[in-house]
């Protein structure tokens, strides 16, 4: 019977002992993979008009989901990651200006935000472009063309060639012989000077 009773008592204290150092290392391991898998170094970057880039890191390879919306209660949108890994980085698209969205991130089952309430960020505003006016440039007057009346008669005088007669040039005679100078007309004698050779010869009547 005392043997019975120590073996029972034995195998009830190995028992809970086996029990203890499973619960014990049991959380150990999933303990150690849930901080890994938590999101770490949250950082929201390239906030546009209509997009942001939402960045963490995990300690373990993990493939997240970001769900958002435009209230803490109300995250009803999701971007989910394509492949697993520990750096992330997820861009949020279709996004509207000026509009504050919320949003937590999903790891598996678990859900992480930003110590107890979601993280947060604004949409850039739309810019409005200022446009200078407009000043009217006057437009050039071109001149119009004068009418030319067709069918007259073109009035301006044309000028008269006027035709220059070269005189003769005084020229001497030397000859006294009216034969010779007859011969010389035009070479140095003139018929001047033949008609008086010809009046000296002809001898004056006498009364």
């Amino acid at each position: 019977m005392k043997k019975e009773m120590i073996l029972k008592i034995a195998s009830i204290v190995i028992g809970v002992l086996i029990f203890i150092l499973i619960v014990y290392f049991g959380f150990r391991i999933f303990g150690s993979q849930a901080a890994d898998f938590e999101p770490k170094d949250v950082v929201i970057s390239n906030i546009g008009q209509n997009s942001a880039t939402v960045t963490w890191t995990t300690g373990a390879e993990t493939q997240g989901v970001i769900e958002y919306g435009t209230t803490p209660t109300s995250l009803n949108f999701f971007a989910p990651e394509s492949v697993q890994t520990k750096n992330h980085n997820v861009d949020l698209t279709l996004l509207s200006p000026s509009t504050t969205y919320y949003f937590q991130i999903r790891v598996n089952d678990k859900k992480y935000d930003n110590g107890g309430v979601p993280w947060t960020f604004t949409t850039k505003a739309v810019e409005r472009t200022t446009t200078s006016p407009i000043t009217p440039t006057p437009a050039e007057e071109t001149p119009l063309p004068t009418p030319t009346p067709t069918g007259l008669t073109d009035l301006t005088p044309t000028p008269v060639q006027t035709l220059i007669v070269p005189t003769e040039a005084s020229t001497t005679c030397d000859e006294t012989d009216c034969a010779k100078i007859k011969e010389k007309l035009g070479k140095g004698c003139t018929t001047q000077d033949y008609f008086k050779c010809v009046l000296k010869l002809t001898p004056s009547p006498t009364p």
